[in-house]
């Protein structure tokens, strides 16, 4: 849906979102869904206070001298099975190398253009296996 521009490995998942945000476009259509269930990992453990009306479906970390419960397990399970469906699409996406390894002298804008042609690639076997070509055509 979108793709943003390289940012360094090293610079934290949650200070990225803060600096810039939901993109307008994402944040248009999340308008025009109404209700929004976001699933994460825990980088984005702050993310509920930033836009609580969103719906944060977000794992739950044990605390020294305070195990997880049952319930908590069996809620974190079912976050997890949600969310290594968005870790596969990342996976198949780094299969491509130009996506995956350091790119030497390669200008921000080549390697968003790498990007933007492994995601509409993946996007088309993805509309191809459900059956959805006649929609991009």
């Amino acid at each position: 849906m979108d793709v943003s521009s390289a940012i360094s490995g090293s610079v934290h998942d949650f200070r990225i979102f803060k600096d810039r945000g939901v993109p307008r476009p994402v944040r248009k259509l999340l308008r025009l869904m109404g209700h929004v269930r976001v699933w994460a990992d825990s980088a984005y453990e702050a993310l509920p206070k930033y836009e609580p009306v969103w719906d944060c479906r977000i794992n739950e970390k044990a605390k020294r001298n305070h195990p997880l419960t049952e319930h908590q397990k069996l809620s974190n399970t079912g976050k997890t099975k949600v969310r290594i469906l968005i870790e596969h699409v990342i996976r198949r996406i780094k299969i491509f190398r130009c996506c995956a390894d350091r790119g030497r002298k390669l200008s921000a804008i080549r390697h968003a253009l790498y990007w933007n042609i492994v995601a509409g690639l993946w996007n088309r076997r993805q509309a191809e296996t459900l059956g959805l070509t006649a929609i991009l055509n």
